[in-house]
């Protein structure tokens, strides 16, 4: 059974006197309690429809580059979980109007939920549990056993009690009792497995475009604690320069005095050779200088602006990155200021600029222009730079045969999209196909049949 409310009717709330907006709100608890648990239920039943058969691959949580072999093997949800079709959460995602990453999320909180966690999701069922409590459950049991987990079920069942209390010493019981080794690391429900680093160019609460990001770490403890030590460190070496900011701030600028020395740092040995064997000169890394120096590490990030702008005394005026969105001219000045010195000025791309080549891969003027008329990957509700992402032939690439090649003109600009590695394959191999229109939009169409319209302020479904 779907429940779905098509009216979408609003209604007025602000004659209301209090016990009546009471009501509204129980009774919007209420509905909220069925959408989360039909959520679950769609989001389970497309993992139904959607099995691993003959061997094939399945959907998986790793990378890209490792993703590109289509080897995998990986669970969405925890131990015991069936595996779903690769390619499969990108359809729910399109379908969805959510990311990848979220419907994998979603995907794998209820594959958890229904086999691993039965007595919570018969609680989500009955209306007594809301779907996101139950989904935040599963997403932190997710590293325990199938064992632990159905311990856990049982005894926060027998408590008949869901507040975050009761279940995170439930959960801390669980790790101590079936996983000991976790207790004995100091990690938790943490392990090994969850290290990682993500940057994250999104705007702020705020919306504001300030050049802002934020690095999230999860790795080994010690390696950790010795960072954050140099970097508390290089901190109060600003300070005592003269920097007059904050703790927190000189913290996050130590980020970059620390990027900044290490691209500098001479890897020659005190014998004079390279590090890695031989010569410092003549066996130097391609990218090294002639005194076998490693170069500077960093973003390579390309800003659209106008000189206009650029020396405008607007402080809220904006530029363009490829890479990480709006931001104020005031932070790309004061980026000039602190790295001018590796900064560039190219000539203005012509993105009205025809030609096309008799060859599969683009020149660098017609990669440019590609990446910079569409600045993040085309794929329905994708938001993966360009810049990394590969340059699809919408109408595919025909080599031709040894006797006869493929048709002349095929690798031009009208011809090519972005498209992350990822997409790209699901386009490649799970039914997807796209074209180009003529407003520079992209009409995308699944296996099934549903489209979806992309353009460059979002993606919006057509059926």
């Amino acid at each position: 059974m779907i429940e779905i409310d098509a009216t979408h009717t609003p209604y007025e709330v602000s004659d209301l006197d209090a016990g009546c907006l009471l009501a509204v709100i129980s009774e919007g608890r209420h509905s909220a309690l069925v959408l989360g648990r039909q959520q679950l239920r769609l989001a389970h039943q497309w993992c139904v429809v959607n099995p691993v058969v003959d061997g094939g691959s399945s959907a998986s949580w790793c990378d890209d580059a490792a993703f590109a072999s289509l080897d995998l093997d990986d669970l969405l949800g925890g131990e015991g979980t069936p595996a779903v079709a690769a390619f499969a959460a990108e359809e729910f995602a399109a379908a969805s109007g959510i990311s990848r990453y979220a419907a994998l999320s979603l995907l794998a909180d209820a594959l958890d939920l229904h086999h691993r966690l039965p007595l919570l999701w018969a609680q989500v069922e009955l209306l007594e549990v809301p779907g996101w409590k139950a989904r935040r459950v599963a997403e932190l049991t997710r590293k325990l056993s199938r064992e632990a987990a159905a311990w856990f079920d049982q005894t926060l069942a027998d408590g008949e009690r869901y507040g975050w209390p009761t279940i995170e010493r439930v959960l801390a019981m669980a790790v101590a009792k079936f996983h000991p080794e976790l207790i004995r690391d100091k990690t938790g429900p943490l392990t090994k497995a969850d290290w990682d680093v993500s940057l994250n160019h999104r705007y702020g609460p705020d919306g504001a475009a300030s050049g802002t990001s934020t690095l999230d770490v999860v790795g080994d403890s010690l390696d950790l604690a010795r960072f954050h030590d140099l970097v508390c460190d290089e901190a109060e070496k600003l300070k005592r320069a003269g920097d007059t900011d904050t703790l927190g701030q000189r913290k996050a600028k130590a980020l970059g005095s620390i990027a900044e020395a290490q691209g500098t740092l001479d890897y020659e040995g005190s014998d004079g050779l390279d590090q890695r064997g031989g010569n410092g000169v003549d066996q130097c890394d391609q990218r090294g200088d002639q005194r076998g120096r490693m170069p500077r590490r960093g973003l390579r990030v390309f800003v659209h602006t106008t000189l206009a702008d650029l020396f405008s005394a607007d402080d809220l005026a904006l530029a363009d990155t490829d890479r990480l969105g709006p931001i104020l001219i005031e932070q790309l000045t004061d980026w000039l200021k602190r790295h001018g010195s590796i900064a560039s000025i190219t000539p203005v791309i012509d993105l009205n600029r025809t030609g096309s080549v008799d060859r599969h891969d683009p020149p660098a003027w017609m990669a440019g222009q590609v990446r910079l008329r569409d600045p993040h990957c085309v794929f329905p509700h994708c938001a993966r730079s360009s810049a990394d992402a590969d340059l699809d032939h919408i109408d595919p690439y025909d080599a031709g045969t040894n006797e006869l090649r493929g048709p002349p003109g095929q690798t031009r600009p009208e011809n090519l999209a972005p498209l992350c590695r990822r997409h790209h394959l699901a386009k490649t191999f799970a039914g997807w196909r796209y074209v180009r229109n003529r407003d520079g939009t992209y009409t995308w169409t699944n296996k099934h049949g549903h489209t979806w319209l992309v353009t460059a302020l979002g993606t919006i479904q057509l059926d």
